[in-house]
């Protein structure tokens, strides 16, 4: 008896530190953030952090929406943060721009990040600060 007991005792130790183990290397880990645009067939670019306060950046704007799915399917604008790039697929809102198909838009915007958004919605909040220029697309 007193050997199925110290049998017990051992199992239950081993159960014991497998348990710790596996929690400790689940709380490690945290699951990466997706991006906030991304072009499905480019690489999804990194989110730049934010701080608490938000940063003021410039938006370009394309001429058309596109369809895309994100939870589902809808319409998304074409952004880029620089004429020097490609234009990448936006999938949240700006609050504020009223967008008027067939023109380019440069946008001064507000990114404020948002604590503990919903799992289908956005980490930031994106705010129009102003229309810069608004230019009828070329034919």
């Amino acid at each position: 008896m007193e050997n199925n007991t110290a049998c017990k005792k051992t199992s239950f130790t081993a159960l014991s530190l497998i348990v710790v183990t596996a929690v400790t290397a689940l709380s490690a880990c945290t699951p990466p953030e997706a991006p906030e645009t991304a072009n499905p067939s480019e690489a999804p670019s990194q989110v730049t952090p934010l701080d608490s306060e938000g940063d003021i950046v410039t938006l370009y704007v394309g001429p058309e929406q596109v369809d895309c799915v994100g939870v589902a399917s809808q319409k998304c604008l074409l952004v880029r943060e620089s004429t020097e790039i490609d234009y990448s697929y936006f999938y949240s809102t700006i609050e504020g721009f009223d967008y008027e198909p067939g023109y380019n838009y440069e946008l001064l915007v507000e990114k404020t990040p948002i604590d503990n958004p919903p799992a289908d919605s956005s980490s930031i909040r994106w705010t129009l600060i102003e229309v810069v220029e608004q230019t009828p697309a070329s034919p």
